[in-house]
């Protein structure tokens, strides 16, 4: 099953079927659990379950765009929903992580079996990460990273729900140390780099490739990292832990 419309073909995508992020709700009250599904477009879907409690049956025909004040819930990019009671008032809001690093809170005002999002809140703000500057060898990031993933849980036991946000962020491989030679080699495909990203062919990929994997055997790539960080609710609002 897709989360978005049928892609034209293998090469030509729909944004909302990728990114795919679910989480499991009740939206209609009936006692079996639907589909919300977060994409790389920013958005959230819905899709029911037909069948039952026990045995799932989600069907793609009865896909809809969750809503938030009469506007799709939208946030920037790579959207990961929750379904949780946020404020305790016994009804299942919707919590939204971004793609720049924030979260954001939807308040149910509706019914049981008809939920009606408010406008969002934001929970956290977006990452202060620089993403274009990797944190330093052996480094840790100071704060929230982006592609924001939320979970709830009492975590200090005090009878509310406090906020852990998973992230993704990135650190610099370890120096290696080259020859003249070798950073004018480097210098010289960077400059080559950059050329065939701003080049008009129409598919300079392959070179593109070839200059990567040159490049990376000179300066490894970033290492790819992640972290969970504890939010613990103060005054009613989350308040970051130490």
């Amino acid at each position: 099953m897709n989360a978005g419309p049928p892609w034209k073909s293998k090469d030509k995508h729909e944004t909302e079927s990728l990114a795919a992020v679910p989480c499991l709700v009740d939206h209609d009250g009936d006692g079996d659990l639907d589909l919300y599904i977060g994409n790389i477009s920013g958005r959230v879907i819905h899709i029911e379950n037909k069948g039952t409690a026990k045995k799932f049956s989600f069907d793609a025909s009865t896909r809809t765009t969750v809503m938030a004040a009469g506007q799709p819930v939208k946030v920037e990019g790579d959207a990961g929903p929750l379904a949780a009671d946020w404020d305790g008032d016994g009804r299942i809001d919707l919590l939204v992580g971004s793609g720049d690093g924030s979260v954001w809170w939807y308040r149910n005002e509706g019914k049981k079996g008809g939920p009606a999002y408010a406008a969002g809140v934001t929970l956290l703000p977006k990452s202060g990460l620089d993403w274009e500057k990797p944190v330093e060898h052996g480094g840790a990031p100071t704060g929230p990273g982006v592609r924001a993933k939320v979970g709830v849980a009492d975590w200090n036991g005090d009878g509310r729900l406090d906020l852990l946000v998973g992230d993704f962020w990135q650190e610099k491989a370890a120096a290696k140390p080259l020859t003249d030679s070798q950073k004018a080699r480097l210098a010289e495909l960077k400059k080559r780099l950059r050329e065939l990203e701003s080049s008009s062919a129409a598919d300079p990929k392959d070179e593109m490739t070839k200059v990567y994997e040159e490049i990376e055997t000179l300066e490894p790539n970033p290492t790819m990292r992640g972290s969970v960080w504890l939010y613990l609710r103060q005054n009613g609002k989350p308040t970051a832990a130490k």
